[in-house]
C-alpha cells in the first residue's frame, strides 16, 4: 500500500505505483494528525507520498513497521520528516529538488511587487489617496533588495530581478556564489552576515530552509538594522521571522508591511495579535507558492520515481539523509529504465 496526503493531486499519476508494484493507493482526507497518520502508517503501507502538512515524527515513524519509503512533495522536508530516525529505521527519504523553483521564485516576485507598490491598499478606491509624494510607491530598481538564503529559489528570485527589472540586489548565504555574481553585471553583490544584509536591505527576502539554526533568526536585532519603512518578504517558513520582533517592527513603522506564504499557529495568541492590529499592512497567503498545476505535476512526477527507483532498485537519486551514502555506487532506475 502506498499512503498519499495533500491536496490537489492528480491521481492518475499515481499508476506506475499501482501498475509496476503493485501498490494499492491509500488517500485519506487530511490534514492528518499525529495519531491518524500513525494509524494509517501501519496498515501495511510501503511508500507514504507526503504531500501535506503532517509531522512523520520519530514516534509516528517506529509504528510503521511496513514502511520502506517516504516522498516528499517540496524540499523542506526538514520540518516534517525526522530523518535521523528514518535513517536509524533504514526508511528512506526523498525530495522533489527543482519541481518547484519557478513557481515559488515567480509567486515571490509577484509578492514583492504587490508589496512594494502596496497594491492591497489600492484595491477598489477610485483615487488613490495619497497626502504627499513621500506616500508614493518607488520603482523596484530603485530599491535595495536582500535575499536571505542563494540556493536554487533565492538564485532564480535574484536573476529575475537583476535581469528583468535591473533591480540592485544584495544576498547572504553559507556558500558565495561567485560565478553567479558575475553573470549578473554587478547587479548582485555578496554580504558576509546576515545584518550587513539587513543594513541595505529595503526589501527583505526570508529563502532559507526552516531549522534549529534559522528558527527567529529575523529577530529584533535584526529588524532594527533595516531601513526604516522597509518590507520583509517571506515565503519559506513564518517562524524564521520571530512574531514578537515582527510586531515591534510594524508598530514603530520599522516594518512597513511584511508577507507571508503561510504564517503563524492561528491558535496563538501573537499570530492573532499581529492579524487584529496590523491586518492592513500583512500579506498573508495559505502555503500556495509552489501550488500551480504544472509544478504539482512536477513534484508529484518526480516522488512516484523515487519511490518506483527505491522499491526497485534500493536507492534513488533524490535521496536525503544519511541512509543512502552506502548506495551511491548502485544504478538508477526510473520507471523500470536504468540509467
Amino acid at each position: 500500500m502506498v499512503l498519499v496526503t495533500g491536496a490537489g493531486i492528480d491521481t492518475k499519476l499515481l499508476a506506475p505505483l499501482e501498475e509496476r508494484h503493485n501498490l494499492k493507493v491509500l488517500y485519506p482526507p487530511g490534514p492528518l494528525d499525529e495519531a491518524r497518520l500513525g494509524d494509517h502508517l501501519r496498515q501495511h503501507v510501503r511508500a507514504y507520498l507526503h504531500g501535506g502538512e503532517e509531522r512523520a515524527t520519530g514516534g509516528v515513524l517506529r509504528k510503521a513497521t511496513s514502511l520502506e519509503v517516504v516522498a516528499f512533495v517540496g524540499v523542506g522536508y526538514e520540518n516534517f520528516v525526522d530523518v535521523p530516525t528514518a535513517d536509524e529505521l533504514n526508511i528512506a527519504v526523498t525530495n522533489t529538488p527543482g519541481a518547484a523553483t519557478d513557481a515559488v521564485a515567480v509567486f515571490t516576485v509577484g509578492q514583492i511587487i504587490n508589496a512594494n507598490w502596496l497594491i492591497p491598499h489600492h484595491l477598489g478606491p477610485p483615487l488613490p489617496g495619497w497626502e504627499g509624494p513621500g506616500d508614493m510607491p518607488h520603482e523596484l530598481g530603485a530599491r535595495r533588495v536582500g535575499i536571505l538564503g542563494m540556493g536554487a529559489n533565492g538564485q532564480r528570485i535574484a536573476e529575475i530581478l537583476c535581469d528583468g527589472f535591473r533591480a540592485t540586489v544584495t544576498y547572504h548565504s553559507r556558500t558565495r556564489r561567485a560565478d553567479f555574481e558575475r553573470k549578473r553585471n554587478g547587479r548582485l553583490c555578496y554580504r558576509g552576515s546576515v545584518s550587513e544584509l539587513a543594513e541595505v536591505s529595503d526589501i527583505l527576502v526570508v529563502m532559507v530552509p526552516e531549522t534549529d539554526e534559522t528558527r527567529s533568526m529575523i529577530g529584533s536585532s535584526l529588524i532594527a538594522l533595516m531601513p526604516q519603512g522597509s518590507v520583509i518578504v517571506n515565503t519559506a517558513r513564518p517562524a524564521i521571522v520571530d512574531p514578537y520582533a515582527l510586531y515591534a517592527g510594524l508598530s514603530e513603522e520599522r516594518v512597513r508591511m511584511a508577507v507571508f506564504d503561510g504564517f503563524y499557529d492561528p491558535d496563538s495568541g501573537i499570530g492573532s495579535k499581529l492579524r487584529r492590529d496590523f491586518g492592513d499592512r500583512l500579506l498573508v497567503t495559505g502555503h500556495i507558492a509552489s501550488h500551480t498545476q504544472e509544478t504539482m505535476n512536477r513534484m508529484i512526477t518526480q516522488a512516484v520515481a523515487s519511490i518506483d527507483n527505491y522499491l526497485t532498485n534500493g536507492t534513488d537519486r533524490y535521496e536525503v539523509g544519511k541512509r543512502h551514502d552506502k548506495f551511491r555506487a548502485a544504478p538508477r532506475v526510473t520507471c523500470g529504465q536504468a540509467s
